[in-house]
């Protein structure tokens, strides 16, 4: 595989070779989003159809907030190949970090569980927001009444440390789908300043090999500053 100097080289002697996303990728994972930014929107202009260049592209969007580009990029890949996995994960998490477009959300769920059947993402994705709340039966109701009424006749009762306790943060990691924890999905929480998380989803990342030290140190150090600023 060429590294990234060859890449360099190979890209300012053709700014039309086809392998400008893999320079772009390296740029994006050592957190230089203007130059992959830059090297993806050479690349299109003169390989217009190139989708990994777009994917790319729809990355960096996200990075910058701008999802309306993302999921734009996304839909042109995905309609011109049916079978960009990724692109269509992607642009479930970005429906999902988003809270808007369920319908369309769901469409691609069903777009990714149609190719792999049993999918963990996908199913993920599907259950949860298919999950609804169970109407309470009577009976339910008059125990939360009942229970309500002991809590409020023992108010003066201060309630244990214990009670207070409903989950610890250290566990949180145990309820991320590994599948999600990629680098792009650690760079949308820390845009949206939810650094805990991030951190519990780099730490996932981090037990991938493929992954280098130095984009990850890259993360590290925006997570610190982000929880320092709080």
């Amino acid at each position: 595989m060429m590294n990234k100097e060859n890449l360099e080289k190979l890209f300012n002697e053709d700014l039309g070779s086809s392998y400008f996303p893999w320079l772009a990728d390296i740029y994006f994972k050592e957190g230089d989003y203007n130059r992959a930014k830059e090297v993806c929107n050479i690349g299109l202009f003169l390989n217009p159809q190139n989708n990994d260049g777009k994917f790319i592209l729809a990355q960096v969007a996200i990075i910058e907030d701008d999802s309306k580009t993302a999921i734009n990029l996304l839909k042109e890949i995905i309609a011109s190949d049916d079978l960009y996995i990724n692109a269509m994960k992607m642009l479930v998490m970005v429906y999902q970090s988003s809270g808007k477009n369920k319908a369309s959300m769901i469409k691609v769920v069903h777009q990714i569980l149609d190719l792999l059947p049993g999918d963990e993402f996908a199913s993920k994705i599907l259950k949860k927001s298919l999950s609804k709340k169970k109407p309470i039966n009577r009976k339910t109701k008059t125990k939360r009444i009942i229970k309500k009424r002991v809590v409020s006749r023992s108010a003066t009762k201060a309630l244990s440390p214990k009670k207070k306790k409903i989950s610890k943060p250290k566990k949180s990691e145990a309820n991320i789908d590994p599948k999600m924890a990629t680098l792009t999905f650690v760079d949308i929480l820390i845009k949206q300043k939810q650094y805990e998380k991030a951190n519990n989803v780099l730490n996932l990342v981090k037990k991938k090999k493929s992954i280098s030290q130095n984009s990850i140190k890259v993360r590290i150090k925006k997570i610190v500053e982000g929880l320092q600023e709080k």
